[in-house]
């Protein structure tokens, strides 16, 4: 009898002590959640949503007439939009951005050909860890509008245009990421995602058929997994200058040193309210692909386009 009561004594101090320490820990949970939330509360006053972004239309015109000089005559016009939601709750954060562009050249007696094109959506959860740290989400999603060619080719008669290079959703790119995001100072942040979902879309059946952007031959999606980092800046650098930068990398597990890399600048300087400069800078590298360089041969290479513009711009 004396045992039993002994033996069960025992348990209920063990049961007690276990219970004890759970609710110790799960307390300890929660006042680190509101640790956090109250850090957040204290650096971040704004809740709910806000919003930003701006519209910028740049238009450039060259007009000859007998000039001995040499030359031709040209007109160029570029539109971008760069697009803002933003919504923090408590420890919650969702980061969404859009960026649209297209642009047209006309040079001499040539018809309008297609200088710019690209549709960017960008789409970030996160819960913070920390003042500095968030867990956090990210998918990524790039096409185009229209149809991309090359000039550089012969003409071809059957079809009537030029050889077909791109169009819409030919090609498409969605990165999907995992991982933890790192805010060191303010206007930069750094993801790294160990758990990363890359997919290259050719809803296209000729560029199917050919091969193109990697995908197989007859088929109209590639999917890759591997990892990720992703670097953005966005911050005023000087007063009137505003810097926005990203920067990709993408490493895939079945070829780690075959990376793909993305990175896209654009400098804003502001001359008055709706006149504004802008420049930008991208480039892109993916040894998977396949084109036709400069110099007449073919395989992978660095592929650039830098603008430099002055037009209206409305910013909110």
């Amino acid at each position: 009898m004396k045992r039993r009561t002994l033996i069960l004594t025992i348990m209920l101090m063990v049961h007690g002590g276990v219970f004890g320490y759970g609710q110790s820990m799960g307390q300890g949970l929660v006042d680190s959640l509101k640790q956090v939330t109250t850090q957040l509360n204290d650096t971040k006053k704004l809740q709910g949503w806000s919003y930003s972004g701006i519209t910028n239309i740049t238009f450039s015109q060259v007009g000859l007439l007998n000039w001995t000089a040499g030359g031709n005559s040209s007109i160029s016009i570029i539109g971008l939009g760069m697009y803002k939601a933003n919504y923090l709750q408590d420890n919650f954060t969702w980061n969404n951005y859009v960026e649209l562009g297209y642009g047209l050249t006309k040079i001499g007696d040539v018809e309008f050909r297609k200088s710019d094109d690209r549709i960017i959506v960008v789409s970030q959860a996160g819960i913070a860890a920390g003042n500095t740290m968030n867990h956090s989400l990210l998918v990524d999603f790039r096409t185009q509008f229209t149809n991309g060619r090359n000039y550089a080719a012969k003409f071809d008669s059957t079809i009537g245009d030029f050889p077909l290079t791109s169009t819409f959703m030919a090609p498409a790119f969605l990165t999907t990421a995992l991982g933890m995001e790192l805010k060191p100072i303010k206007g930069l942040s750094i993801l790294i995602a160990p758990l990363t979902g890359r997919t290259t879309i050719v809803a296209n059946q000729l560029l199917s058929e050919q091969g193109a952007f990697n995908v197989v031959k007859g088929h109209t999606i590639q999917a890759f997994l591997g990892s990720l980092i992703n670097a953005q800046i966005a911050n005023e650098i000087f007063e009137n200058i505003t810097l926005n930068s990203r920067l990709n990398i993408f490493s895939p597990f079945r070829s780690p040193t075959l990376m793909v890399v993305s990175m896209e600048n654009m400098m804003t300087m502001k001359v008055n309210s709706f006149i504004k400069v802008t420049l930008s800078l991208d480039a892109f590298y993916d040894h998977r692909i396949v084109i036709k360089r400069s110099d007449g041969t073919t395989g992978p290479s660095t592929q650039l386009k830098n603008t430099f513009g002055v037009g209206f711009g409305y910013t909110f």
